[in-house]
């Protein structure tokens, strides 16, 4: 066999003999059919976040020949659609779902290598390592969760032959936009901040940054063009990066704005950014603090109570209906959804309705500490445990919470070793606090969150099953909203809380927008159509609210039912003027330009579908 001359690639190759892969001989790596649908069931959230964005590839992809491949970090192929053709031609060398093809087992390709290298690469013919796959090209890029981790790797395949050097960077331009539409759903009670060059605006930074200013994630241009590493994420204030950066986080009585500020890079004196914020999803939004009166600026300080849970679905009145009978226990509660659900605030009805009302809540989230901290803030710590520490020592959330409810959000999240420190508290409700040796007596009721299947970790060994067990007094699971019936009902219920946030006469939804209610997936569940209406209603200039009022990463997602006894002329209208728009990120006078219709009659056109 030829040796590579590509650095990367030669490298890969002797990695390869070091694992002794046989070039004539692949090994069999493959999962069965109820072994790959637990494992991919574990990933099922992500699949779904990135589904319309593969299906859109693998359409394009159909007629060329090719396929579009999704794997795990652990080279496992958890999707693969595209041309049926190659698809069935290729099963003999194991491009179907449940296989692996991680350099260990195939050798060099570019899905196994790029899990090692972590860049775009493309792996054509005779450069892969076994000889089976020297038919085929493949070219991948990763794709990396807000923190700079890699999430999974996006892969485009054919034959060999019909390789251009332009598909890898169509895959990568693909694969930042999946980073970049992770981050907006993720970025919930944050500020959403674009940063791009003073004279390069084709590079678009994005950074989320919480209440406090704190950087929380990031898109990968960010990373690169701010040099910043994943120990950066969660631990660096936005004023080390960028200079008077206290006018981009003040607030503006908006959830979006077209302020644009000339902010200084720190680490680089000559560098200027051009900032603005994208979306503020800070909590409470509400028009700017001097302005509220007193019963407004009362009614931000209201916990939640039932009689604010608003849902006509079956699947919810359950769930709610348990919510209510466990508030007169005191029974320690579990309380499962996906994001957005809407679990902090079911947590606060029940501990509103049970006998500790007048008690403290008192709510930590063991997905956003690191794990150093994660013990000091759960149990306190005394003067001069550690370096940093306040003299007088300070109380943790336990006794915060002493007499009331703490509620423990996101615990799928928290490390062995804690999981064994709360284990013991809740066996005998006694904590000692860091650096400290005397035993603390607390009486706090524990309600517990994750979006998480619980019993798969508990399965798979990274939670225990001790600690399962004791979280398990009473299930609550709240229905995401895609599987809720009243949907549209929900949205008509917001949006009276919205239009006196902005001060708007009676607001309502057009029937075009009703649609998108009722048929976009909504991965960020009731917090993501909050925040969606929020930035329509702020938008649209009438009390109308219309589709291309809301976000343009859900437009470019959404794909509108189309009747199937409307003509195939109107069909193929609708579908190009919703491809362009996906295209277009959303932008309206970039569409009716490409299109070549006038803004107005694009909006009317809209509204018609």
């Amino acid at each position: 066999m030829p040796e590579p001359i590509n650095t990367w690639l030669k490298k890969s190759w002797e990695r390869s003999r070091m694992y002794n892969v046989d070039p004539a001989v692949a090994r069999d790596a493959i999962l069965g059919a109820s072994e790959f649908k637990q494992y991919r069931e574990q990933k099922e959230a992500f699949l779904r976040e990135i589904k319309p964005t593969l299906e859109r590839l693998a359409n394009w992809l159909k007629s060329s020949g090719s396929v579009v491949v999704i794997c795990d970090t652990a080279g496992y192929i958890l999707k693969s659609m595209g041309d049926p053709v190659f698809l069935n031609e290729t099963k003999k060398i194991h491009v179907v779902e449940g296989a692996c093809w991680s350099e260990q087992v195939r050798g060099t390709n570019s899905a196994g290598t790029v899990i090692v290298e972590q860049k775009p690469l493309a792996v054509v013919g005779r450069e892969h390592y076994l000889e089976e796959n020297h038919i085929l090209y493949c070219a991948a890029s990763p794709i990396f969760d807000p923190h700079g981790r890699l999430l999974a790797v996006l892969n485009v395949s054919g034959y060999h032959e019909k390789y251009h050097p332009h598909i890898l960077g169509m895959v990568d331009v693909i694969a930042r936009e999946i980073e970049d539409r992770i981050l907006i759903h993720r970025s919930d009670k944050q500020i959403l901040i674009s940063l791009y060059p003073e004279h390069k605006q084709n590079q678009q930074a994005l950074l989320a940054v919480n209440h406090d200013g704190v950087l929380t994630g990031t898109n990968r241009e960010a990373r690169e063009m701010l040099q910043l590493d994943k120990s950066t994420i969660g631990n660096v204030h936005l004023s080390e990066l960028i200079s008077d950066v206290q006018r981009l986080l003040q607030r503006h009585g908006k959830i979006c704005s077209n302020d644009i500020f000339a902010l200084q890079d720190k680490t680089k004196e000559q560098s200027r950014w051009m900032a603005s914020v994208l979306i503020d999803m800070r909590p409470h939004f509400n028009a700017p603090l001097e302005k509220r009166n007193s019963k407004q600026a009362t009614s931000l300080r209201t916990p939640c109570t039932f009689a604010n849970l608003y849902g006509n679905d079956r699947s919810f009145q359950t769930a709610i209906h348990l919510a209510k009978k466990a508030a007169a226990t005191d029974y320690t509660i579990l309380i499962t959804g996906e994001s957005g659900t809407g679990k902090d605030m079911v947590s606060q009805a029940i501990h509103q309705a049970s006998l500790r009302s007048g008690k403290p809540f008192v709510a930590i989230n063991c997905g956003a500490v690191t794990k150093s901290l994660l013990e000091s803030e759960l149990f306190g710590y005394e003067a001069g445990a550690f370096t940093g520490a306040k003299q007088s020592g300070h109380p943790g959330k336990f006794e915060l919470a002493h007499g009331g409810t703490l509620f423990l959000d996101e615990i799928a999240e928290m490390p062995p070793e804690m999981q064994v420190a709360l284990l013991r508290v809740l066996q005998d409700f006694t904590i000692t606090r860091v650096g400290g040796t005397k035993p603390i007596r607390v009486d706090v009721r524990i309600i517990a969150a994750t979006h998480t299947d619980l019993w798969k970790k508990v399965q798979d060994g990274s939670f225990r099953a001790d600690l399962f067990y004791r979280l398990q007094g009473i299930h609550i699971t709240l229905p995401p909203l895609r599987k809720r019936s009243d949907r549209l009902e929900i949205a008509r219920f917001l949006l009276r809380n919205i239009q006196e946030e902005l001060q708007k006469e009676t607001l309502s939804l057009s029937p075009a927008a009703e649609r998108l209610i009722e048929n976009y997936a909504w991965p960020g569940n009731i917090r993501q159509l909050t925040g969606a209406l929020r930035e329509a209603a702020f938008l649209a200039d009438s009390s109308m609210i219309d589709l291309v009022h809301f976000p343009s990463y859900i437009l470019s997602d959404y794909t509108p039912h189309v009747n199937k006894h409307v003509s195939s002329l109107k069909q193929l209208e609708n579908h190009a003027i919703m491809e362009t728009l996906q295209k277009t990120g959303g932008n309206i006078s970039q569409t009716a330009r490409i299109l070549g219709i006038g803004r107005n009659t694009l909006y009317r056109k809209l509204k018609k579908i």
